[in-house]
């Protein structure tokens, strides 16, 4: 019998050296096409980051330059309102005629609101919308203090705004110290622009559906932003890795996580102009590559379809081998599959009980062979059949799992055994630990179940908690292990007794010691 078993393993190992080498060889020339493919893809995935970071700088350019003209027109209507002023006969001109000399310049694009001439009380004694404007003190304003208490600002763009008239009109102040170019301060010449122009131009860029572009004043506050939520303008992102960058170059490119919505982008930026404002560029990651992901999928597939035909010829050789382990490895996994399940607990997935007797025994005796200590935990969840009556038992189920979790959290040797004792009931043997090392992994327990703050309304302290007790034994061989469960049972009940949520320790047993030991 055995030498006819020997006979039939000698061809047996021969077919499945041959059978191997198929398999190889066939691996090895799907693995071929596979890198070819792979650089394909890779070169065009490259290109598609380069076409869009190009573009990116393209529109970012183009954008700059708009901004930076829009910005130049109106500035040149502040600077010919400030000359005028400085007339020495205009104050004593007619409204009308003082109106046009002091606007005669001043931009009457869409974007642009009307001018106003402030006194150095902050008064408004000029507007290019009215001869005879009403009455106002805007000396609060942030552009007026700005300009008073810097004579060298030059120009100055302030913060957001929704104009009183229009709810939904969000403007920013453009302003200009008066006199131009002198440190005595005579007034400011201040106008405003409409920031919804500016959104309404963005939005018609396609950048993706995760693309922004955003203008940010120097710094690092958001001006306008591309399909901007309610309450983004005027954001301060000054302490974002990716405004940082902003501010500390003239311009540039760079991948980042934006601090808005951690989307991960391409950012592209520019300063415009001489202006203290900032452009950003940002187009999602995802949406440049998913042209690229589609093109690699369809060639994937075909790829895959090639590799796998070759492989499968040579796999069909080995058919018959498979067929004849097969029998043999179920077995195997089923015996294993089986050793292991009646080992658990399928609740938890610590030890069950039999394995915690069985593990006990086997460790008590190499104690007490060894003259080490052996320690145990035993603890249980606090007021838990008045939980599954008020919650339910799958509720009451989730606690368990979450204890259970907390166990293999805090037993992370190889040697601590984790076990679900019996119903809400569970135990941790520690081999060769002392009483204030068992004491660290009780505590570790309790304090991370409460950390997870399940709701117990049952319990005094309105959350799920646990009580534990710690038993420490130095084995003998005249002594039952069963000894050790008591004593961690009665430290159990003292910490109940005592007001549960806490670890009590029980009294040692054998020779004294404490601390952690290496197992």
């Amino acid at each position: 019998m055995l030498q006819d078993a020997r006979t039939v393993s000698v061809p047996l190992r021969a077919t499945r050296r041959l059978a191997n080498w198929l398999v190889i060889s066939g691996l090895i020339v799907a693995l071929g096409t596979l890198l070819v493919g792979a650089a394909v893809l890779s070169d065009a995935r490259r290109d598609a980051w380069l076409r869009a970071e190009q573009a990116s700088m393209n529109l970012a350019m183009a954008l700059e330059r708009d901004i930076t003209r829009s910005l130049a027109a109106y500035d040149l209507s502040l600077q010919g309102a400030a000359v005028a002023m400085e007339q020495p006969d205009l104050s004593a001109s007619s409204p009308e005629i003082r109106q046009m000399a002091l606007f005669d310049r001043a931009a009457s694009a869409r974007q642009f609101g009307a001018l106003l001439v402030l006194n150095a009380e902050g008064k408004v004694v000029a507007s290019s919308a009215n001869p005879s404007p009403e009455e106002r003190d805007l000396s609060d304003r942030d552009f007026f203090q700005v300009h008073k208490q810097q004579p060298d600002r030059g120009l100055y763009i302030g913060r957001p705004f929704v104009a009183s008239a229009a709810p939904n009109d969000l403007r920013v102040a453009v302003s200009r110290r008066l006199p131009l170019n002198r440190s005595l301060f005579g007034g400011i010449v201040v106008g405003s622009l409409r920031l919804t122009d500016f959104q309404d131009l963005f939005a018609r860029l396609d950048l993706g559906a995760q693309g922004a572009i955003t203008l940010f004043q120097d710094d690092g506050h958001i001006l306008v932003r591309r399909s901007s939520a309610a309450g983004e303008s005027n954001r301060d992102l000054s302490g974002a890795d990716t405004v940082r960058r902003f501010m500390a170059a003239p311009s540039g490119s760079f991948t980042g996580i934006a601090a808005l919505d951690g989307v991960e982008r391409l950012y592209t930026f520019r300063h415009v102009g001489d202006y203290p404002l900032i452009l950003s560029i940002a187009r999602s990651v995802d949406d440049i590559y998913a042209a690229w992901w589609r093109k690699t999928a369809v060639i994937a597939c075909i790829l895959l379809l090639l590799c796998v035909s070759m492989v499968a010829l040579c796999v069909m050789f080995r058919l018959e081998i498979l067929r004849r382990l097969q029998a043999e490895m179920t077995l195997a996994e089923t015996a294993a599959k089986f050793e292991r399940l009646s080992h658990l607990d399928g609740l938890t997935g610590l030890a069950n009980r039999a394995k915690f007797d069985l593990t006990l025994a086997r460790n008590w005796d190499h104690a007490a062979r060894h003259r080490l200590p052996l320690s145990l935990v035993m603890l249980d969840a606090d007021c838990f059949k008045s939980y599954n009556d008020r919650y339910g038992h799958q509720e009451g189920d989730q606690v368990l799992r979450a204890v259970g979790r907390c166990i293999q959290a805090a037993a992370t040797r190889p040697e601590d055994t984790g076990a679900r004792y019996g119903g809400e009931e569970f135990a941790i043997l520690l081999p060769g630990t002392g009483t204030s090392g068992a004491f660290l992994v009780a505590e570790k327990i309790r304090a991370s179940v409460a950390s997870t703050a399940m709701p117990h309304a049952c319990n005094p302290s309105g959350q799920v908690t646990i009580s534990a007790g710690v038993a420490v034994i130095w084995p003998d061989r005249l002594t039952p292990p069963g000894q050790l469960v008591a004593m961690a049972d009665q430290a159990l009940y003292a910490a109940k007794h005592a007001g549960r949520n806490r670890v009590e320790v029980g009294l040692s047993a054998g020779a004294s010691g404490s601390g952690r030991l290496a197992a």
